[in-house]
C-alpha cells in the first residue's frame, strides 16, 4: 500500500521526483498519505448498519475522523497534484479529484446537520467511492508492472478513470440499498 512514504523519502513515485527533498513537500505529501489511509480505514465502519444503528456515538466519532481526515488530505492533494508525474494530464486529474473528494464529503456532513438521511447517505457512499479511488487506481497500476504496457500512459489514466467509475460502482449500490428500503 501507500504507508512506505511515510518512512522512505526516495521510495515509489518519490523517486523520480526532484521536489520530493522539498521538506514542504514531502510533508504535505505524507499528510495527505496517512489521512488517506485513516479516511480509506474508517470509511467502511459508517456504512455497517449494526454499528450505525446501534452505537450512534461511534458512527459520529467515525464520521468526524474520516471527515476530517478527508478534509485535510485532499487539500494536501491539491497542493501536491501540480507536483505529479505525466504533467498537465494527471495534475488536472488529481486536482479535480481532490476538489470531487472535498465537495462530496462536505455535501455529507452538511446534509447529516440539516437531518437528510437520504442525501447523507448518498453523499457519504460518492466520498467514499471517491477515498477508493487510491485503490482503484493502484490497481491500474499492476496493468505495466505486469505487462509490458509503458507506465506513463496508464498513470495519466490512472488520474482521470478510476474515480468516474467508482462513483457509478457507488450510485449503483447505493440505488440498490434506496430500493431494498423503500
Amino acid at each position: 500500500m501507500s504507508a512506505h512514504y511515510l518512512y522512505e523519502n526516495q521510495s515509489g513515485i518519490l523517486r523520480s521526483k526532484d521536489i520530493a527533498s522539498n521538506v514542504w513537500y514531502l510533508s504535505v505529501f505524507r499528510a495527505h498519505v496517512l489521512l488517506g489511509l485513516v479516511a480509506i480505514s474508517t470509511g467502511p465502519f459508517q456504512f455497517v448498519n449494526r454499528i450505525r444503528e446501534k452505537n450512534r456515538l461511534i458512527h459520529k466519532l467515525f464520521g468526524y475522523t474520516y471527515f476530517i481526515s478527508v478534509g485535510i488530505s485532499s487539500l494536501c492533494g491539491i497542493m501536491i497534484a501540480p507536483f505529479s508525474m505525466g504533467g498537465w494530464i494527471t495534475s488536472y486529474g488529481f486536482t479535480l479529484l481532490a476538489i470531487a473528494w472535498l465537495f462530496t464529503t462536505v455535501k455529507s456532513l452538511l446534509a447529516i446537520k440539516s437531518s437528510d438521511l437520504y442525501n447523507h447517505r448518498l453523499w457519504s457512499y460518492l466520498s467514499y467511492a471517491l477515498t477508493f479511488t487510491a485503490i482503484t487506481q493502484r490497481t491500474m497500476l499492476l496493468i505495466p508492472l505486469l505487462t509490458s504496457v509503458s507506465f506513463m500512459p496508464v498513470y495519466q489514466l490512472s488520474a482521470w478513470l478510476p474515480w468516474p467509475l467508482n462513483l457509478i460502482i457507488a450510485l449503483l449500490i447505493f440505488n440498490s440499498y434506496s430500493s431494498t428500503k423503500s
